[in-house]
């Protein structure tokens, strides 16, 4: 009689302590799969970067144009010399600036667009990933790897010195990392089930 009350009362606080584990977790995703600490920074990180990129992209597309006719007609020098006299600066100073500026507006407009709306791709991918869904990192991968293309045909030919290996390194370096914690979060969800 007591073996089989002490087994009954096992069974019960075993059968409570399960039931208690789906009413802190009702959809029956394991504890283990909560997104890692590490992952969160690194997509805040991405998060921002987006809607900054997004944003000057765009004034950049709807400003150049602009920017390039006061350019062509003086204005634009005319408008500065004011800056350039309270740094003081001398011919030499303001010419290297004026080239600076007349590189970036030799950059196609449509390169500024089509770097906005691979950057709410990317955004997209990012939003997905918060949810863990790993369909955001090819998402987010796809629109990475998308403006290194639209950047090697239309800004590094223009630089004077390419950041290309920097933007490819900083691009693998942080899909790397997206795909690491999604490998960790996979492999505690195996450990779970395997549990």
């Amino acid at each position: 009689g007591n073996r089989f009350n002490n087994t009954q009362r096992r069974d019960e606080s075993r059968l409570y302590k399960e039931m208690e584990t789906l009413d802190n977790n009702p959809i029956g995703n394991p504890p283990d799969m909560k997104r890692p600490s590490g992952m969160t920074f690194v997509l805040i990180l991405s998060l921002i970067n987006a809607c900054w990129k997004i944003l000057t992209e765009l004034i950049s597309y709807f400003i150049i144009p602009v920017t390039a006719k006061m350019m062509e007609s003086g204005q634009l020098q005319q408008s500065y010399e004011p800056i350039f006299t309270m740094m003081k600066w001398g011919e030499e100073e303001i010419d290297a600036f004026m080239a600076t500026l007349q590189s970036a507006m030799s950059v196609n407009v449509n390169y500024h667009l089509i770097t906005a709306l691979l950057f709410v791709g990317s955004l997209v991918g990012v939003i997905m990933m918060f949810k863990t869904n790993k369909t955001g990192l090819h998402v987010y991968s796809i629109s990475q790897i998308c403006m290194l293309i639209a950047a090697s045909v239309y800004l590094y030919p223009k630089q004077p010195q390419s950041t290309f290996f920097y933007d490819l390194l900083l691009t693998l370096m942080f899909i790397f990392l997206y795909y690491l914690y999604f490998k960790r979060m996979e492999m505690a969800k195996q450990n779970f089930n395997q549990n």
